[in-house]
C-alpha cells in the first residue's frame, strides 16, 4: 500500500461494508496475497448485525448455516447459544472471525463511503468518504447489504416530536428504555414483529402503526445445548451440503409432492406440523405448489389464518391481522414470538394506516385522520430502500461519467448480480439479481468467484474485467423469466422497490434458486468468461 503525494491510498483492491459478506470478501483477497483494504461506515464490523441492535433482532435461519463454512478450525471453536442467535451473539461471532483470521487491521472504521468515481486512464477507482479520505484501487468491490438504507414514512414533522424516536436499522449503542413509556411503533414486517413484543412488556401504553399485515409464522427458537453443537459439527459437511442443494441455500428444500393431491385431513396434518416446526421450514420446506398454485396457497394461508384468530381475543383485530393482498411466499414471512398474543394486551393498540392514515408527527406524538395519540417514544420499523438504496446514496461514475444511479433508472442491470456495464473493475456481492435465501450461502460463492477472476486477470497480464450491455440484457431475461407463471410474479413488496414511493416496479432479487446460480455462473466462466471482456 503506498501514500501519492495527494494523500490517496493506493492499493490492488478495496471492499466497501464489513458485514458477514464484505468480512469473507477481504479474508479471500488477501489469501491471494493482494494489498486490499475495507472501508465500513459503522464504528464497528458486522454489518446489519452492527446496525440492527434493537431488542429482538435475530437470525431467521438456523445460525450455524448462517455462519462461515470455509473454515474448520472456526467452526471448532465456535459455540452456537440457539438455534436461531439473537443480535448481540452474532455481532461477538463477526468480531471473533476477524480477530481470528488477523483481518482486523486491515478494516477501516467510521468510513463512509461519498463517491467512487473510475479513471479509464489509471484503470483505478478514487473512493472518497465523507471524512476526505481518498483510496485508489486497481479493483473495487462493494458488499453494502441488500437492507441497509432504512427508510422512512413520508409523513412530515418529525423535527417537530419532543420525545426520543429510533429505527431499527440505526439503534442507538446504549439503547432505548421503554419502561412506564407511551410507545408507537411504525411497521409490522420482520423488525416490527420481532420488537413489539418486547416493547408491550415494558411500555405503559403500545399503539402499533400497520400498513399492511404479513403472514408471519412462530420462530419455534429452542438452546444448543453442547451435545446437539457436538452432533452439529460432526454433521457440518453434511448439512453444508444440504445448503449448496437447496435452492434457498438453507438445510429445507421444497417438497415435490402436490398438496392438491392430499386428502383434507393429511394436508391440514402437514401444516400443522410445517407450522409447528422451527424458523422458516413452513416458508422453505412448504409443498412447491404453494408457490405456484393460488388453490395450494389459499388452502395454506386458509390454515394460518385460523392459527392467527385462535391466538387473537378480538376477532375485529384478528381481521386487521390477517393479509388480504397477498399469499404465504410472496413476502418473506416474518418469523415471531407470541407477536399475536401481545395484541390481546389492554394497553396494546392496533392502527391500520390504511383506514387511519398518519398526517404528522407533532411536538407529542402522531396526528392521524382520526385523531392524535400522545406517545413518549416513537420506533420506526419501516423496513429499507432494498436492494438498489444503498448504492444511491454514494455517486458511483464509470466510464465518460455514467451514473450508476441512472444506468439503473429502470431497474438493476447486471452481469449475474455481479458487474454491470460501463463501469470496469467494480464487482458486487450480495446486490440486485443475485440474491437467492441465505445471503452468505450466495455471497461466499460470489465472493470466491471474484477473487478467482481477479486471480485470473493477474496471471494473464489483464488490468481490466468489464462487462457489457448484451450480457446485461440477457441476465435481466432470465431474472425475470424466472418468476413468470408463479405467484410471485404479481407481488407487491421490497423485493420489486414497492414500499419505496416512486420506484419504478423491477425484481431486485433472483429467483432460480442457488444451484441454477451457480450452475450458470460456472457454465459462463468456464466458456472463456462469457459475457466479461479482460484487457490490458
Amino acid at each position: 500500500m503506498t501514500e501519492p503525494q495527494s494523500g490517496a491510498t493506493t492499493l490492488d483492491a478495496l471492499v466497501i461494508g464489513a458485514g458477514i459478506s464484505g468480512i469473507y470478501q477481504l479474508y479471500a483477497l488477501r489469501e491471494l496475497g493482494l494489498d486490499v483494504q475495507t472501508l465500513e461506515a459503522g464504528s464497528g464490523v458486522g454489518g446489519v448485525w452492527y446496525w440492527n441492535r434493537y431488542p429482538g433482532a435475530r437470525f431467521d435461519a438456523e445460525s450455524y448455516t448462517y455462519g462461515y463454512f470455509f473454515s474448520k478450525e472456526l467452526i471448532d471453536e465456535w459455540d452456537w447459544s440457539e438455534e436461531y442467535a439473537a443480535q448481540p451473539e452474532i455481532e461477538r461471532y463477526l468480531n471473533y472471525a476477524v480477530d481470528r483470521f488477523g483481518l482486523r487491521e486491515r478494516i477501516n472504521l467510521e468510513q463512509r463511503v461519498s463517491s467512487a468515481v473510475w479513471d479509464a486512464s489509471s484503470g483505478r477507482w478514487t473512493v472518497t468518504t465523507e471524512s476526505g479520505r481518498v483510496w485508489r484501487p486497481r479493483y473495487l468491490v462493494t458488499a453494502l447489504g441488500i437492507l441497509s438504507a432504512p427508510a422512512f414514512p413520508k409523513v412530515p414533522g418529525l423535527e417537530d416530536f419532543r420525545g426520543e424516536w429510533a429505527h431499527t436499522g440505526l439503534w442507538p449503542a446504549d439503547g432505548v428504555d421503554f419502561t412506564g413509556k407511551k410507545v408507537a411503533v411504525i411497521g409490522t414486517g420482520s423488525s416490527g414483529v420481532q420488537i413489539i413484543p418486547i416493547v408491550a412488556k415494558d411500555a405503559d401504553s403500545l399503539v402499533v402503526f400497520q400498513r399492511r399485515p404479513n403472514w408471519c409464522t412462530p420462530i419455534n427458537n429452542f438452546d444448543i445445548t453442547p451435545e446437539r453443537m457436538d452432533d452439529i459439527r460432526d454433521r457440518i459437511d453434511e448439512i453444508f451440503e444440504a445448503t449448496q442443494l437447496s435452492p434457498s441455500g438453507s438445510p429445507h428444500s421444497p417438497m415435490t409432492e402436490s398438496s392438491l393431491d392430499l386428502d383434507p385431513e393429511e394436508r391440514r396434518r402437514r401444516f400443522e406440523k410445517l407450522y409447528d416446526s422451527p424458523g422458516l421450514v413452513m416458508a422453505l420446506g412448504n409443498f412447491r405448489d404453494v408457490a405456484l398454485d393460488k388453490r395450494a396457497n389459499d388452502n395454506c394461508t386458509a390454515y394460518i389464518a385460523e392459527r392467527i384468530r385462535a391466538r387473537v381475543d378480538d376477532p375485529a383485530v384478528a381481521d386487521r391481522l390477517i393479509p388480504t393482498d397477498h399469499g404465504f411466499g410472496q413476502k418473506r414471512p416474518p418469523l415471531e414470538n407470541g407477536y399475536y398474543e401481545v395484541f390481546n394486551e389492554p394497553h396494546v393498540t392496533l392502527v391500520s394506516t390504511l383506514e387511519e392514515s398518519m398526517v404528522r408527527f407533532t411536538e407529542t406524538g402522531i396526528e392521524t385522520s382520526a385523531g392524535h395519540y400522545d406517545v413518549d417514544v416513537i420506533v420506526f420499523a419501516t423496513g429499507f430502500d432494498a436492494v438498489v438504496g444503498s448504492y444511491n446514496k454514494i455517486d458511483i461514475r464509470g466510464e465518460n461519467g455514467l451514473s450508476l444511479k441512472e444506468h439503473w433508472e429502470a431497474g438493476p442491470r447486471t452481469w449475474f448480480g455481479m458487474q454491470t456495464a460501463g463501469f470496469p473493475n467494480l464487482f458486487m456481492i450480495g446486490g440486485a439479481q443475485s440474491v437467492t435465501g441465505t445471503i452468505p450461502r450466495i455471497t461466499d460463492f460470489q465472493a470466491d468467484w471474484v477473487a478467482s477472476a481477479v486471480e485470473y486477470a493477474r496471471d494473464h497480464g489483464h488490468t481490466t474485467i468489464a462487462t457489457t450491455e448484451a450480457a446485461e440484457d440477457e441476465w435481466i431475461d432470465h431474472v425475470n423469466g424466472g418468476i413468470v407463471g408463479t405467484l410471485q410474479e404479481k407481488a407487491e413488496s421490497w423485493a420489486f422497490g414497492s414500499n419505496v414511493p416512486g420506484r419504478k416496479r423491477a425484481y431486485l432479487l433472483y429467483a432460480g434458486g442457488l444451484p441454477q446460480y451457480r450452475e450458470r455462473v460456472r457454465a459462463a466462466t468456464d466458456d472463456d468468461f462469457r459475457g466479461l471482456t479482460f484487457s490490458s
